[in-house]
């Protein structure tokens, strides 16, 4: 073989190997967003006229809706969550009805199961509450 050939195929080996060694610390993490709002016409649609709710307990779970959560976060001032997860899989998050405000009714499904890939970003449907006392 000459020796510019085997150059040329020392350069092109050389970074595969490099990138192919760089793959087995791949991060598997996902991210799971949501967002918890006030359904003012009790419909199960957010409309844009429709505010998130603050501080609302989120939580998620690795087998259903109920139990030990892994994790319980906060909704943010306009109703906004976000779960970071280490590996991929099979999870379910929820609205802690023990901490839903005054009375709150949910107008959606209060638990949603998620199906993670490493490296997902997921978003889910928004979770509706009614009006205070209604």
């Amino acid at each position: 073989m000459k020796p510019l050939k085997i150059l040329i195929l020392a350069c092109l080996l050389v970074p595969a190997v490099a990138f192919a060694a760089g793959q087995s610390h791949f991060d598997e993490s996902g991210t799971i967003n949501g967002n918890v709002y006030c359904d003012q016409d009790e419909d199960g649609k957010c409309n844009c006229a429709e505010q998130g709710i603050e501080d609302m307990h989120i939580q998620i779970f690795a087998t259903q809706c109920g139990g030990t959560p892994l994790q319980t976060i906060h909704t943010d001032k306009k109703g906004n969550f976000s779960f970071h997860v280490p590996k991929p899989g099979h999870y379910y998050v929820m609205v802690d009805l023990d901490y839903v405000c005054g009375g709150r009714i949910p107008t959606t499904q209060n638990c949603r199961q998620v199906d993670l890939q490493a490296g997902e970003t997921v978003t889910l449907e928004p979770f509706g509450y009614s009006i205070y006392g209604k």
